[in-house]
């Protein structure tokens, strides 16, 4: 499934990677350092959470998004309402064409409470458009289930690769 990032979600992107571009931490930042490159990092991981925030609102889930300070890491990036409970949720963006698989790290998988992860790939248009394909989702208990942890010069990871990860679709009859 495709989202086209509209031009207000665009404007809430980018505003927040301006204001945190100078607090975004340097944990797992194996890209190029300084802060254009945390900013443009910090946007585009924003640019996906925006493609779910739309998402949720096209299938009428109710939500919350993360409203912590942008001098603070978040703790999650949605609530999701569910028919019995609540979900936190964790988007992963992918910016790469060889990005295949979901990671997250051990030690955040321990400290955070994330119920449900949602990985996503950004892709740009030519006419200043960015479109967000919705890979797939997994619980948490999915990645300690297949308990699959690697390390590739940045920290142990949990791994699901793509075909591992649920259908967006069936996110609907989970909640």
């Amino acid at each position: 499934m495709k989202i086209i990032i509209n031009d207000i979600l665009l404007k809430e992107a980018l505003d927040y990677a301006k204001l945190s571009r100078a607090y975004t931490s340097d944990t797992h930042d194996f890209h190029e350092g300084g802060l254009d490159a945390k900013q443009k990092k910090m946007f585009q991981g924003k640019i996906g959470e925006k493609a779910i925030k739309q998402y949720l609102i096209n299938n009428k889930i109710q939500f919350n998004e993360d409203k912590s300070s942008h001098k603070e890491a978040d703790k999650y990036d949605f609530i999701i309402y569910g028919k019995n409970r609540k979900y936190l949720v964790d988007v992963k963006t992918r910016t790469q064409d060889f990005h295949t698989r979901t990671l997250e790290m051990v030690k955040q998988m321990k400290t955070k409470n994330i119920d449900i992860y949602i990985s996503v790939k950004l892709e740009k248009k030519s006419n200043s458009k960015y479109e967000v394909l919705i890979i797939g989702w997994c619980s948490k208990k999915d990645f300690i289930r297949k308990n699959r942890i690697e390390n590739n010069g940045y920290l142990d990871n949990y791994v699901l690769y793509d075909n591992e990860l649920r259908k967006i679709n069936s996110l609907l009859n989970y909640l």
